[in-house]
């Protein structure tokens, strides 16, 4: 795969040459991208797929700021050259079909580089037979673990690679590696099913035969095949507004669909974050110990050192100690919202239009409280433990701790959030009470604000894939593996 974009060297040539003749700014992209899924259930492989795609876009943008673009699913010379000929006359005939001008772009340094992991060979090697074999001892282990419920175990690798190129000298080419194990434990009791779902990702494929991502793994698994058992039997939590603990996958969840999408700069003609069209820079949205961070994490699932207009990805403090800090935005985004170049712009394959997206996106909070150990280590006792040493009761009698993270939206243009947790324990003094999943609603801001405290070291694992304008993209982030929030009127749980 890399090898097949390193030798693309005379076609870029030639699309420079002609982009320059033509007079119009070029972005040419190439991607060869190839994934490996299997999935098993009962001890059988209930799918196996191999998929791969390849080929190249061109966007060409003309002095007036008329974009246009064209893609093939080859990398052959001639229809090419064909291909950028045609992008270039659809994007001149800009004003005369009623296009709106992209405006003056901003593309920053020209950068030539390099960046592939040097065991991407692994990939060519992944043996799906095998893989097979070993999901289902995976499968047996854990229904040894925990009889009774319904179990699917699944392995995914994808290498992902890029080659971009611009006719102001630009050169890029990154490959992205990604793999995860994943598992979902379903029950039924009476006519209510209750599904739980734990991952684990390494950008290396042979994951699923490393002890420490496999240790790490089952213990996730039994705890979500647990809690899928003891789910039917929960009652419904009260609705209302609560003092809340949630985990840094839920924390994920509130930085990612809240202030990262709000923080996307072409959208600033809505976002909440934005007045009159350009980013509220400056302004306080949060406490002053409180911070949301967007960067590329190196071995990453969400990683990407580069934009997809080969523009390097820089790390962007959106809210910084409080205050708003920096936008997510791209060569068209940046000067109309009055931000910095922060290469936000990505793709999901060569034939989209980049757009600025996360990577990984954190919540990180100034001077956290210790939690010794592993994540795993920490079930709602030793939460419970955690708030008590730290004197939470005497503040709060009663605390909500919402486990997990299962998906939601926000309104950017107001800033409420909708967002479901795996399940609750209410959580004082003298014990725990376990119930069902429920709404975990409000506003962005009074979430924000009612960040007090956080416990333990940053994880950054929270895996899922984004979806914004029809393209999904890998996403990642976290938090600290425990953040406290205080009873907030604009913050609520649902209830029956």
């Amino acid at each position: 795969m890399i090898s097949d974009l390193e030798r693309l060297d005379g076609l870029a040539a030639g699309l420079v040459d002609r982009a320059d003749a033509a007079g119009v700014t070029l972005v040419w992209r190439a991607q060869s991208r190839a994934v490996r899924r299997v999935v098993v259930r009962r001890g059988k492989a209930e799918s196996c797929s191999v998929t791969s795609v390849s080929g190249h876009g061109v966007q060409a943008v003309t002095p007036e700021g008329f974009v246009a673009l064209g893609n093939r699913d080859d990398f052959v010379e001639e229809p090419a050259l064909e291909l950028l000929d045609r992008t270039v006359r659809m994007a001149r005939s800009g004003e005369t079909l009623g296009l709106e001008r992209a405006g003056d772009a901003q593309w920053g340094p020209a950068s030539t580089a390099r960046a592939v992991p040097g065991f991407v060979d692994a990939f060519d090697d992944v043996d799906l037979s095998r893989v097979t074999r070993r999901l289902t001892e995976l499968e047996d282990e854990i229904r040894g673990r925990v009889p009774g419920v319904n179990v699917v175990v699944s392995y995914k690798s994808e290498l992902d690679a890029w080659r971009i190129v611009r006719n102001d000298g630009c050169d890029v080419l990154f490959a992205m590696p990604r793999c995860s194990l994943g598992f979902r434990a379903t029950t039924d009791a009476e006519g209510s099913r209750h599904g739980v779902h734990a991952s684990m990702f390494h950008d290396h494929p042979g994951l699923a035969w490393d002890d420490a991502v496999v240790s790490v793994f089952l213990r996730r698994a039994e705890h979500a095949a647990r809690l899928a058992l003891q789910l039917p039997d929960a009652p419904n939590h009260p609705a209302g507004s609560f003092p809340l603990v949630i985990d840094y996958a839920l924390a994920k969840g509130l930085a990612h669909e809240a202030f990262g999408h709000s923080a996307e700069a072409d959208g600033f003609r809505s976002s909440v974050l934005a007045r009159d069209g350009r980013f509220r820079a400056g302004d306080d949205v949060g406490p002053d110990h409180v911070s949301i961070i967007d960067e590329p994490v190196t071995g990453d699932h969400a990683w990407q050192p580069f934009s997809a207009n080969g523009i390097p990805r820089e790390r962007a403090v959106i809210v910084d100690h409080g205050k708003l800090g920096d936008a997510l935005s791209d060569p068209w985004s940046a000067g109309p919202g009055g931000v910095r170049l922060t290469g936000a712009g990505r793709a999901e394959s060569f034939r989209s239009a980049p757009q600025p997206r996360m990577t990984n996106i954190r919540i990180e909070v100034d001077e956290p409280l210790p939690a010794p150990g592993a994540f795993e280590d920490y079930g709602p006792e030793e939460v419970r433990e955690l708030l008590a040493r730290a004197g939470v009761f005497e503040r709060h009698p009663r605390v909500a701790f919402l486990s997990g993270y299962s998906g939601g939206q926000v309104n950017t243009a107001i800033g409420d959030f909708v967002f479901q947790c795996k399940a609750i324990y209410d959580l004082d003094a003298n014990g725990i009470k376990m119930f069902k999943p429920a709404i975990f609603s409000g506003s962005m801001f009074g979430a924000l604000q009612s960040v007090r405290e956080a416990f333990g070291p940053l994880m950054l694992d929270a895996i899922g894939y984004c979806g914004k304008w029809g393209q999904s993209v890998p996403s990642s982030g976290g938090s600290h593996y425990f953040l406290v929030l205080d009873e907030h009127p604009d913050v609520r749980l649902g209830g029956s």
